[in-house]
C-alpha cells in the first residue's frame, strides 16, 4: 500500500511491547489469533527479524503456558504475570480448537516443533472424541476430562474457526489426518444442518438434543469461502455445489433488507414445513426478504465479504467484485460516521439506523482488508502462496498449491 513511514513506526512501537506490562489475564484464543498471527503476518510479507522475535517471545510467556494443565488442553486464559493458566473447567471449541495454524507457522519459521505439536496434539484428541454426528462437535467442552458438556452444535461464533483451521492446517503443513477431518465435518453439515428454505434459499442451520434449530446468521457467512477453497484445493465439484448455495443464501440475507446490510442473526421456515401454520407476521416475512431476521443489528462483521474474496479470487468471476461493491457502499451509507464506522442496531430502516459508537479492530483487520484485495490486483496474497488466518493475516505456504483462477 505504500505506507513506508506508518510502517517503521509500527515496527518500532512493537520492537518496544512489554507483554508484562498488563495484571489482565491474557485470553490464550484471541492473544493467539490476533497478536501471534499478526507478527507472523507481518513477517511473511516483510522478514524484519524483530518481529520474529516478538513473535517468539509473546509464544513463550504468554501462549505456550495455556498448555500447562494435566491434560494438556489448553486453557481459556493465561495470568501474565505469574505464567500459570488460569484455573477454568469450561472451553470453547472454536478455543483450544483453533490454535494450531498459528503455532504451525511459527514452528515452521524457527524450527522449533513443540510449538506445532502441542496444538496439533489437541485437534486429534478432539478426533478420538464419540459424536452422533460424525466430525461436528458441541461448542462447550470440559477441561477436566475433555468432553462436551452440551449438545449445542453450530457453525457460528464458538465454532467456526475449528472446521476453518482443519483445512488451513493442511495447506500449511501437509496434514492428512486433519484434512480428512475436516471432510468429515462437511459431509455432516451437508447431511445435518443444511436447511432449505421455502423461498428456496439455503443455510446452516444447528442442533441441540438432536433437534434441528432453524438459525443462523453472518457469523456462519465465512464458510462459503472455506468450502470453495477445500472444493478446488480437492476438486471436489459437490462441495463446490454447497459452496456456492450457502454463498447465494448469505449475500441475499444482505441483499434484501432496506439498507443492503444483512441481520446479525436471522431464521426461516423450512421448505418441508407447513408455512401457513406459522404467525403472518413470520409468514410475510419470508414472503419480503427469504427469511425471519432475529437480531437486526450489524456489528461491522466481515464474514460474506470473506466469503465474496475467496470466490472472486478462486472463480476469477467479476460478478463478486460487484457483489462486494454493493455490500461497501452500503456499509459507507449507513455506518460511516465524522470519526470512523460503527455498529448500527437496526439494519431493517433506511431512517434510523441506529449508530452504537463501537468500532472493533476487525473492521480493519478483516473488513476492510477483504474489501482492498477484492479489488486489488489478484498477485497480491494469491491463495496459492498464501494461508489466510481467521483474523485474516496472510501466511506464507512453504509448498505453492494451484486453487486460485487464472486473470
Amino acid at each position: 500500500m505504500g505506507l513506508e513511514d506508518e510502517y517503521q513506526q509500527a515496527l518500532e512501537h512493537v520492537k518496544n511491547v512489554d507483554w508484562n506490562s498488563t495484571s489482565d489475564p491474557s485470553k490464550t484464543f484471541e492473544t493467539n489469533i490476533r497478536y501471534l498471527g499478526g507478527l507472523l503476518s507481518a513477517y511473511d510479507l516483510r522478514p524484519d527479524q524483530a518481529l520474529l522475535d516478538k513473535a517468539i517471545e509473546l509464544a513463550d510467556k504468554v501462549i505456550m503456558p495455556a498448555y500447562n494443565t494435566p491434560n494438556g488442553i489448553p486453557a481459556a486464559y493465561v495470568n501474565v504475570a505469574t505464567g500459570e493458566p488460569t484455573d477454568d473447567h469450561d472451553l470453547i471449541l472454536a478455543e483450544f480448537g483453533s490454535l494450531q495454524l498459528e503455532l504451525v507457522r511459527l514452528s515452521q519459521l524457527t524450527g522449533n516443533q513443540r510449538y506445532a505439536s502441542v496444538a496439533n496434539e489437541v485437534i486429534y484428541a478432539i478426533d478420538n472424541v464419540t459424536t452422533p454426528f460424525p466430525g461436528l462437535y458441541p461448542i462447550t467442552w470440559s477441561l477436566d476430562d475433555f468432553t462436551p458438556s452440551s449438545s449445542y452444535i453450530t457453525i457460528s461464533g464458538g465454532g467456526d474457526s475449528y472446521y476453518e483451521y482443519l483445512l488451513k492446517t493442511d495447506m500449511l503443513m501437509r496434514d492428512e489426518h486433519q484434512l480428512n477431518m475436516w471432510k468429515k465435518s462437511v459431509d455432516s453439515m451437508q447431511t445435518y444442518l443444511r436447511s432449505e428454505a421455502a423461498s428456496n434459499m439455503v443455510f446452516l442451520g444447528e442442533l441441540n438434543e438432536d433437534y434441528k434449530l432453524l438459525q443462523t446468521g453472518e457469523l456462519v457467512c465465512f464458510i462459503p469461502g472455506n468450502l470453495l477453497l477445500g472444493a478446488r484445493y480437492l476438486n471436489d465439484d459437490n462441495i463446490a455445489k454447497f459452496a456456492n448455495e450457502l454463498m447465494d443464501g448469505c449475500y441475499d440475507a444482505w441483499a434484501l433488507t432496506p439498507t443492503g446490510i444483512a441481520p446479525e442473526t436471522w431464521g426461516w421456515i423450512d421448505k418441508s414445513q407447513n408455512i401457513t401454520s406459522f404467525p403472518t407476521a413470520m409468514q410475510m416475512a419470508m414472503q419480503t426478504t427469504g427469511y425471519i431476521a432475529q437480531d437486526l443489528s450489524y456489528d461491522l462483521r466481515p464474514e460474506t465479504l470473506e466469503s465474496i474474496f475467496y470466490f472472486y479470487r478462486l472463480t476469477g468471476d467479476k460478478k463478486y467484485q460487484d457483489m462486494a461493491w454493493k455490500i461497501f457502499e452500503s456499509i459507507e451509507k449507513y455506518c460511516k460516521t465524522s470519526a470512523g464506522y460503527t455498529r448500527i442496531g437496526d439494519v431493517s430502516s433506511v431512517d434510523q439506523v441506529n449508530p452504537l459508537d463501537f468500532e472493533e479492530s476487525y473492521f480493519f483487520a478483516e473488513t476492510l482488508k477483504y474489501l482492498y484485495l477484492i479489488f486489488s490486483d489478484p498477485s497480491i496474497i494469491s491463495l496459492d502462496e498464501y494461508v489466510l488466518n481467521t483474523e485474516a493475516h496472510p501466511f506464507k505456504l512453504t509448498n505453492k498449491i494451484k486453487v486460485q483462477a487464472e486473470f
